[in-house]
C-alpha cells in the first residue's frame, strides 16, 4: 500500500510518503502537523495523520475506505444526538439507532409534519427524542399528538422499521413506495453492465450475462510459475474488458492499457484490482473459481467472487 498524506485546502504539500506541510504553516482546530522519522511535516486532524490512497485515481474515489479493517476516510463528523450513529452499507451511509438499526424517512412528510398514525405504528417506531431534548445541528425534537417527542433530522421524522432485526439490515427500504432508509450519502452508481446475482455464497457481482465476477489476491506471476502458465491462464480466465467511453463508478475503476498490459488493452478493475470472469462458470450464480490458485507460492487468497456485502460494519 502506497500512501501520501494530504494537507487543507491552501497549504503546501510536497511527494513522497508524507505530504510536507510547510514548517510555519499554522492552523487551529481540528488541523496540525506532526512531525515524521524522516524529518517532514504531515497534515493531522483531530491528531491522526492524513493520507491519500495510491488507487485512487479519480476525484471523489475512495477506494482505501475499509482497507485492512484499518483505514477510514477522514471526514467532519455532522453533530448526532446521543444514542445515534452512522453506519455504511452498500447503499451509502445511513443513520442508525445505538443498536445500529438502520433509520427511516417518508416521502410524504415535509417541513415536520407526521403522516404516520394509528395503522401505521404497528410497523413504523418514531425515534424516540427526551422530553427534554434540544436542536443539535440539523437535528430538531417534533412533538408527537400522543405527547412524545420524536427526532427529526433536516425537518423530516425518522422511524425505525419492525422488519428490520439485526443491524445492517434496510427491509423498510422502498416499502409502500414512500419509504427511504435515511442515507446521508449515497454509494455511487453500479456500471451498467454489473448485475446482482444470489450463488451458494449470497448475493454477488456478474456481469450482464449473469457470469460472476472474481479479483485476483497474491501473485499471478507466481502462480504462472508454479500452477498455470499463460497461455493456462487464458484458458480458464477472461479478463473485462472496458470500452472506450466507459467511466468509473465508485469501487468500478477502469485500468488503462499501461497498467492492464498493452495487450490487454482497457479493462475494468474492482478497488483497483483487475476484474475476470471463469469460462467454467455457465450459468448465473455459478462459482466455480472460487479460491481458484489459492495458496500458490506460499500465499495469496488466489481467484474469489467479489461479493455484495449489506454492512461494512460487520
Amino acid at each position: 500500500m502506497t500512501a501520501s498524506a494530504v494537507a487543507p485546502a491552501g497549504a503546501t504539500a510536497g511527494a513522497g510518503a508524507a505530504a510536507g506541510a510547510t514548517a510555519a504553516a499554522t492552523i487551529g482546530g481540528a488541523w496540525s502537523t506532526i512531525l515524521r522519522e524522516d524529518g517532514t511535516a504531515q497534515w493531522a486532524r483531530l491528531g491522526k495523520p492524513l493520507y491519500t490512497f495510491s488507487k485512487d485515481k479519480e476525484p471523489g474515489s475512495a477506494l482505501g475506505d475499509r482497507v485492512g479493517n484499518a483505514w477510514r476516510i477522514a471526514f467532519a463528523p455532522i453533530p448526532l444526538p446521543p444514542g445515534i450513529a452512522i453506519r455504511a452499507l452498500f447503499i451509502g451511509r445511513v443513520l442508525t439507532d445505538a443498536r445500529g438499526l438502520t433509520l427511516y424517512r417518508r416521502d410524504d412528510e415535509k417541513a415536520g409534519t407526521s403522516n404516520c398514525q394509528d395503522d401505521c405504528l404497528e410497523t413504523w417506531t418514531p425515534l424516540a427524542a427526551p422530553l427534554l431534548a434540544n436542536d443539535i445541528g440539523d437535528w430538531q425534537p417534533l412533538a408527537r399528538s400522543d405527547g412524545t417527542r420524536q427526532w427529526a433530522y433536516k425537518g423530516q421524522r425518522l422511524y425505525l422499521s419492525s422488519g428490520d432485526m439485526k443491524p445492517g439490515e434496510i427491509t423498510g427500504d422502498g416499502a409502500d413506495k414512500q419509504w427511504r432508509a435515511a442515507v446521508l450519502e449515497p454509494a455511487a452508481a453500479l456500471p451498467p453492465w454489473v448485475t446482482v446475482q444470489h450463488s451458494d455464497m449470497g448475493e454477488i457481482y456478474a456481469d450482464a450475462q449473469g457470469l460472476t465476477l472474481y479479483t485476483f489476491a497474491g501473485s499471478l506471476e507466481k502462480t504462472q510459475q508454479i500452477l498455470c502458465d499463460a497461455a493456462c491462464i487464458a484458458k480458464n480466465w477472461r479478463p473485462v474488458p472496458a470500452a472506450a467511453d466507459a467511466r468509473p463508478s465508485g469501487e468500478w475503476t477502469i485500468l488503462n492499457a499501461t497498467e492492464a498490459a498493452a495487450a490487454a488493452g482497457r479493462r475494468w478493475a474492482y478497488k483497483g484490482n483487475p476484474l475476470y470472469t471463469h469460462t467454467r462458470d455457465a450459468v448465473p450464480g455459478a462459482v466455480g473459481g472460487d479460491k481458484w490458485a489459492a495458496g500458490v507460492g506460499g500465499g495469496g487468497g488466489g481467484f474469489a467472487p467479489i461479493a455484495r456485502r449489506r454492512d461494512y460494519e460487520e
